[in-house]
């Protein structure tokens, strides 16, 4: 019998990218049966199913567009971080992520970090707020500062998933998705009720202090909670040998209101508010301040601080079991604004320049969700969001008195980003015992470029404004089947798609390096094929994947030097490809002892551009195709590198005991990182946070003890690094911390 469903995605799957398919299906097969024939010679027969996952994350919303599906039977590869057990005393969300599979937790500074997600980071990695998109058009490519003004506290829990999703999220979702999401509404049944927490953080490497204030009240179909807290930051002790990293401290503060209303038992509102404002964040490694550990060599600013600061006002209905066509729901609308200011003071009697942008996203989603026309679910939806953009600047003298105004500031001065969705999806079950999802979404962007200028050397006259609009058709097919007792076979096939953004389009000022703006890059297309295993049934909970991602036209940005002695970007796109291996497992030796155990491999390469006499001319800047305008010209020849920072081997081990009837607990961890000396030539360039021989291994230990202190209090006394020892994660604009002793108090009431 026909499986229809799967039949008509097909068709239309050949029919939008037949070439894509029919090139790399030979890929595809042999690369699965590979990876899996592999995995399975290696595996004892002991091992084939002994836990139970679904105690251990018994849902997932992620994964399914923000609606429920059970974590272990989930086709996606997916990590639930739970805010009393991993985000709680975690110093900032993108450090949360440390040690998850694929993931590798890079910081420019102390107060800017952000993940790699199976090798992509930046604007290829979908950060949500609830199911709120934060990610806009002006976000760099690269590791970002963005990911840190989303404070953890407060928040229920910390969903991540691996892999292309962009059917279900549209543009962004390359590398993987990230979804903070907030503590559900507890309404009272006994009349008003209220209480709340209080915390409180103190380190010593870092000479940091953090206090927080979490407080609720409730009633049987209401509910308000308030949260807020403080950090400051010191400067951060490295370790043993490079001690004191100066300048790179900073203060920050973050604020959220949430309103629950109960409008039946399966329907609820929710309105709400977030305020993050980061102060005077250095980036030290640009500055004379910087490191030279390694063969480093210290940037040439006297200074460089970066002010961040984001509201969210959003407001979600949500509703299930109504029956329909609409038996579940998730309506929501938002108004997201970010502003970046920076500051920087060149080498003396040069002065220095101010530049900011403000950027202000309305968005209106709706997903829905009922019973498919052959059984299983039927999920659909759409999105759209208007982004206004709005950048300048001004230079200063030495004693920072305001010299001249800037046309723009590092992107345009004016210009709006149009993001529209629509995406259908289905997943069901086949008689031969397979659950297939397939999906499709179509996606229409559009750039309006009013006030811009396609050179950073010449900004007194605007170019004329100009519209860019971008469409594109992608699907994804996702597929399991049980092999064996609580052993699930998973594979996938999903397309992703990312149009320039305004970044992209506009950028004069690369954080590295400066760059030209470039209104006739290409969009961004990838195809990723995965193949994992998954374990669910006690004590032993395990999964595995392999995933390979075929990397069409990828803007890139390749240095070159100027006829003026400068090091600039080009930006160009490129093809290639990044694969690897994940995997982790955890396991319950006794009701006291668990250890976890995650490890990760990839590697990849995508096309960039190397100067060279004799290769062929390429124009660095193509205005309009008329060749008389274009501004500058060089001979470059196609070279084929490692994508940027790309991740090292990674394996990180973690034993908890925790005594039955006992009030305390500990943790030991280890985290080992291989050497990351597989370059792009971007990376080679970058002297201030990477080495000249690659960024070396390190190992590094750590332990904590948690103790409850009553009922309502809780102490936890964490040492990071003991050793300590001198290590960087890769790209990173500063060292690890040493030997740090973290002491953390959290009080109910």
């Amino acid at each position: 019998m026909i499986d229809y469903p799967t039949f008509f995605y097909l068709l239309y799957f050949l029919y939008y990218d037949y070439s894509v398919i029919l090139e790399n299906f030979p890929k595809i097969m042999c690369r699965s049966k590979f990876f899996l024939c592999l995995f399975a010679l290696n595996l004892p027969a002991e091992e084939k199913g002994t836990g139970n996952y679904n105690t251990l994350s018994p849902v997932v919303i992620t994964t399914n567009g923000g609606f429920k599906e059970s974590a272990c039977t989930s086709l996606s590869a997916h990590q639930i971080l739970d805010y009393d057990k991993a985000l709680k005393f975690s110093r900032s969300t993108s450090e949360a992520l440390t040690g998850v599979p694929s993931v590798m937790v890079q910081k420019t500074a102390l107060g800017q970090s952000s993940p790699y997600i199976r090798g992509f980071t930046g604007y290829h990695n979908l950060l949500l707020v609830d199911g709120i998109r934060l990610n806009h058009a002006a976000m760099r490519s690269g590791p970002n500062q963005y990911w840190s003004t989303v404070e953890t506290y407060g928040m229920g829990k910390l969903e991540i998933v691996r892999g292309i999703h962009g059917v279900t999220y549209g543009e962004d979702a390359i590398g993987g998705v990230v979804n903070i999401i907030p503590e559900p509404a507890n309404f009272s049944s006994i009349g008003l009720h209220q209480g709340g927490q209080i915390l409180g953080r103190i380190s010593s490497a870092e000479n940091s202090w953090s206090a927080g204030l979490h407080s609720y009240i409730s009633s049987s179909d209401w509910e308000v909670k308030l949260s807020h807290i403080a950090r400051s930051f010191g400067d951060l002790e490295g370790g043993r040998n490079v001690g004191t990293q100066f300048h790179t401290g900073y203060d920050s503060h973050a604020s959220k209101i949430q309103l629950h209303r109960k409008l039946n038992k399966d329907a609820q509102l929710m309105l709400g508010f977030q305020n993050t404002f980061m102060d005077n964040v250095p980036r030290t490694h640009k500055t004379i301040h910087g490191i030279t550990w390694e063969g480093l060599v210290s940037g040439s600013e006297l200074w460089r601080k970066f002010d961040q600061g984001r509201n969210l006002y959003y407001g979600k209905l949500n509703w299930e079991n109504q029956g329909g066509l609409m038996d579940a729901g998730i309506i929501s609308i938002s108004l997201h604004q970010h502003i970046q200011k920076r500051n920087r003071m060149m080498k003396r009697t040069q002065g220095g320049d101010y530049q900011f942008f403000n950027l202000d996203d309305f968005g209106v989603s709706a997903r829905f969700e009922t019973e498919g026309p052959w059984g299983g679910t039927f999920a659909y939806g759409t999105e759209w969001h208007r982004e206004s953009l709005q950048s300048g600047g001004h230079s200063f003298d030495d004693n920072q008195i305001k010299l001249a105004n800037f046309a723009q500031g590092p992107l345009a001065a004016d210009a709006d980003y149009d993001r529209f969705g629509l995406y259908l999806k289905h997943n069901h079950e086949t008689k031969f015992g397979w659950t297939v999802e397939s999906g499709v979404r179509y996606s229409s962007i559009q750039a309006d470029l009013r006030r811009y200028y396609l050179s950073n050397d010449d900004v007194t006259t605007p170019e004329a404004p100009n519209v860019q609009k971008y469409q594109k058709f992608i699907g994804t097919l996702r597929a399991s089947t049980e092999i064996s007792d609580n052993l699930l076979l998973l594979s996938g096939l999903s397309q992703g798609f990312r149009p320039p953004s305004l970044y992209d389009l506009t950028s004069t000022d690369e954080t590295s390096i400066a760059e030209t703006p470039n209104i006739k890059i290409s969009p961004e297309k990838f195809l990723q094929a995965e193949i994992g295993l998954r374990s669910f049934s006690s004590p032993l909970v395990w999964q595995f994947f392999a995933y390979h991602t075929w990397i069409d036209d990828m803007i890139t940005r390749s240095p070159f030097t100027a006829t003026d002695g400068k090091t600039k970007a080009i930006k160009s796109n490129g093809d290639g490809f990044i694969q690897g291996l994940e995997m982790e497992l955890e396991y319950d030796w006794s009701p006291s002892w668990q250890s976890n155990l995650s490890f990760s491999w990839m590697t990849g390469e995508v096309e960039q551009l190397q100067a060279d006499a004799s290769g062929p001319k390429i124009k660095l800047v193509d205005h309009d195709n008329d060749e008389s305008t274009a501004k500058i010209y060089k001979r470059f020849q196609i070279s084929e590198r490692a994508t940027s920072r790309l991740m090292p081997v990674q394996a990180q081990f973690i034993t908890r005991y925790a005594p039955l009837l006992s009030s305390w607990e500990s943790k030991l961890s280890i985290l080992a990182v291989g050497k990351a000396d597989d370059l792009s030539l971007k990376d080679e360039t970058d002297k201030s946070r990477i080495p000249t021989k690659g960024t070396p291994s390190f190992l590094v230990w750590g332990l904590s003890l948690a103790k409850t202190l009553s009922e309502r209090t809780e102490l936890s006394l964490e040492i990071e690094n003991l050793t300590d020892e001198d290590y960087r994660v890769h790209g990173s604009g500063l060292n690890g911390a040493g030997r740090n002793l973290v002491l953390s108090i959290s009080s109910s009431f």
